[in-house]
């Protein structure tokens, strides 16, 4: 059944930067999520781990720069016309929502590992990131509280905006899921 509402696509920036921050979100979430299950296993050595962990979520703060830039100056995609006031407010509220957590929840992390005192190093391009926090036994627990409880709330928006898609996909079958494709 065709679609009777605009399909017309975000740019390919857009569209890629979303895909690439989503093969990152799912090597966030596994590394983090899973690392004990790996370590447990012998699959996968804690470090190694939080290698992954850290790292994916360092790459995935930095492409939020071009992909807000994107989002922000580059064109956008029509509104699906079919879309109550209520739903674009909910839509938008949720992107917003995604964009504070993501970046909150990588900037506690970053102070995490700070605060055990150590660094973020990037060898390949040859540096390492500041410190945000120094190290501070006390500040490590309550960073580490703050990253569980963003983390679920992280996951619940993730899981709206998941959830909505895929309404609008199979139900509403309104070309908004299309929009977002290469």
């Amino acid at each position: 059944m065709k679609s009777k509402h605009s399909t017309r696509r975000y740019s390919r920036p857009v569209v890629l930067l979303h895909w690439a921050g989503v093969a990152l979100m799912v090597m966030i979430v596994a590394s983090g999520e899973l690392r004990h299950l790996g370590v447990k296993t012998e699959w996968i050595t804690m470090r190694e781990a939080m290698v992954v962990h850290i790292g994916a979520a360092m790459a995935f703060l930095f492409l939020l720069i071009p992909r807000l830039l994107a989002r922000i100056f580059g064109p956008r995609a029509p509104s699906q016309v079919a879309a109550s006031p209520f739903a674009r407010f909910a839509a938008h509220a949720v992107h917003i929502a995604l964009y504070l957590f993501v970046i909150g929840e990588c900037l506690i992390g970053w102070a995490i590992v700070n605060a055990k005192g150590m660094r973020i190093p990037m060898p390949v391009l040859g540096f390492e990131f500041p410190a945000l926090v120094p190290e501070h036994e006390r500040l490590v627990a309550w960073t580490v509280d703050a990253h569980m409880a963003l983390g679920f709330i992280l996951y619940t928006a993730i899981a709206m905006h998941v959830g909505a898609a895929l309404w609008h996909h199979f139900v509403q079958r309104d070309g908004v899921l299309k929009r977002m494709s290469l």
